[in-house]
């Protein structure tokens, strides 16, 4: 009867214990999860007119071609940031629409991995999708929608950029004859397919005049850069050329300020 019990005690030990290696080497071959070091990325953009920054929406400015006039509304989305990383990863942040307004200049695009990065890109205006959207439905990733920009329908969608302001004709650039400006920039679909309005900016690698954006875990870095309004209206002809809202208003002064849109940009520091 000893032996029996013996016997039967020595084979539920040795069933326990292949039970528990079995189990050790199942948990021993789990893919275990890393969690992957980030930091964030905020985008800085200054308003200015040439190398004045524009501080007062009630003043006039001159831009490179000597040429004054002010900006009372000074507005556009950037979506699709993608930033570079030098081990050759471009890194998008996902979902992101920021609405640059004149009154402000730091926006919070998101999280990225950790590492050196030497340029950004983005695309000034909306995706199809997004322009598609009402106020109501289009989440801005921390950033409010703006109504003020939807054009009213999901046909036109939103205005990508809303400039106001006011500009100097006269020859001698006194300030004596002062033309309002408006310009509306929305979606134009080129024949054949695309948007013409929607344009894609890359900024220059950072190299020895601008040092790369250096993230660290729980890091912040600021991408920041000058918006020059000088730039984008360069050539456009306040006497003749005051408004325009993409559609039924001059739509061919949408499409000559959207072709400046690539060139207003530059880095600040």
């Amino acid at each position: 009867m000893k032996n029996k019990t013996t016997v039967f005690r020595i084979a539920s030990f040795c069933a326990l214990l292949l039970t528990a290696i079995c189990f050790m080497s199942i948990t021993s071959c789990k893919k275990k999860t890393t969690v992957e070091a980030t930091g964030t990325f905020f985008i800085h953009l200054h308003t200015n007119i040439d190398t004045n920054e524009v501080a007062d929406k009630t003043a006039l400015y001159r831009d490179s071609g000597g040429r004054h006039f002010g900006l009372s509304v000074a507005q556009f989305y950037l979506s699709n940031i993608m930033i570079h990383n030098v081990n050759g990863n471009m890194y998008t942040f996902t979902g992101v629409h920021v609405l640059k307004c004149i009154d402000s200049e730091a926006y919070l695009i998101g999280n990225a991995p950790v590492g050196t990065y030497d340029y950004v890109m983005f695309d000034v205006g909306l995706d199809q999708a997004t322009n598609a959207l009402t106020p109501a439905s289009f989440t801005n990733n921390g950033n409010t929608p703006n109504s003020t920009m939807w054009y009213g329908n999901t046909s036109q969608g939103y205005m990508y950029m809303k400039l106001q302001g006011f500009a100097d004709t006269t020859m001698a650039q006194n300030g004596t004859n002062l033309v309002h400006f408006s310009y509306g920039i929305g979606k134009m679909f080129a024949v054949g397919g695309g948007d013409r309005n929607l344009k894609s900016v890359s900024m220059p690698v950072r190299t020895a005049s601008y040092a790369p954006y250096i993230l660290t875990v729980g890091g912040t870095q600021y991408i920041h850069m000058i918006c020059d309004y000088g730039k984008l209206l360069s050539t456009v002809n306040f006497n003749t050329q005051d408004s325009t809202d993409t559609y039924s208003l001059n739509p061919s002064i949408s499409n000559i300020i959207a072709n400046n849109i690539p060139n207003m940009f530059s880095y600040e520091e």
